[in-house]
Order: C-alpha cells, then structure tokens, then sequence
C-alpha cells in the first residue's frame, strides 16, 4: 500500500491538497448519513480513529460502499459508513478499481470531496470532486491561480 491523498474540492484557500497531518473536513452524502467528519489526514486515506487508536474508516473502502461495487463484503446489514473491519483490505481494493485515476473519479455517482475546514456547504452543493495529488500528500501545494 502506497502513500497517496487528494487534491481539496473546494478553492477556499491557498493550500490545493490535502497534506500529510493536516486538518480537513470529509464530506459525507445525504444519502449516507449526510455532514462531514473533521480529521487530521492519516495517509493511505485513513479517516477517523476508533477507540483502540487505529483508524476507523478507509475512503477507498467508503467509495466502493457509496457507488455500490459489486462483491463487497460486510457483516450485518449493508452500511452507510463502513468501518475497518477483516474485510476493509478486499473492499479498499475495489474502491481503488474505481476510484484510483481522475477520469474514473469523475465518472462516480458519489466521488470522494475533501475540503477545507473552512467550507460550509454539503457534499451536495459542491460540483467538484477530489481529484488525485501528484505530490501523494507528502507536502502543502500552494494553488496555482491565486
């Protein structure tokens, strides 16, 4: 598993992507429970932290639960937030299937959107997804247009 992370949804500030040990807010579809989680970013798009520590949530693995991917595997009923379980590895890699290169990103019914702490708005009233950082979050991009 390699580093990686995104670039921000939103223009709010002169930072473009979301860095290693940066704060930001992931967005969260209505239709999965709606809101956002605030988090520093953990790498390896990891959200969250469960009680023991370790991380609570893998993106990947949300991405593949949110655009319903064929084969997942889950205990319980279907869940809106998935959290890491003996099954994240196998979903996390069908996340990545769909979701790893800009063109398929914005093929996506619910592509991932992370933004600035600042934004106010829902995962809805956004139009733009998080596309992929070439700089795999290592350090703060400064926009380019501003």
């Amino acid at each position: 598993m390699g580093s990686f992370s995104w670039n921000k949804a939103d223009d709010l500030t002169n930072t473009e992507n979301i860095a290693y040990d940066r704060l930001f807010k992931f967005l969260i579809p209505k239709e999965f429970g709606g809101g956002f989680i605030k988090d520093y970013y953990q790498d390896y798009g990891y959200l969250g932290t469960k009680e023991n520590g370790k991380p609570k949530y893998d993106m990947y693995e949300l991405l593949a639960f949110w655009n319903k991917v064929e084969g997942l595997k889950y205990n319980g009923e279907f869940p809106l937030m998935k959290e890491i379980d003996e099954y994240t590895d196998e979903n996390r890699n069908k996340g990545i299937d769909i979701g790893c290169y800009d063109k398929d990103i914005l093929r996506l019914k619910y592509p991932l959107k992370l933004v600035s702490v600042s934004f106010k708005g829902t995962y809805e009233v956004l139009d733009k997804p998080s596309l992929g950082d070439p700089d795999q979050g290592f350090f703060q991009r400064r926009r380019k247009n501003i």
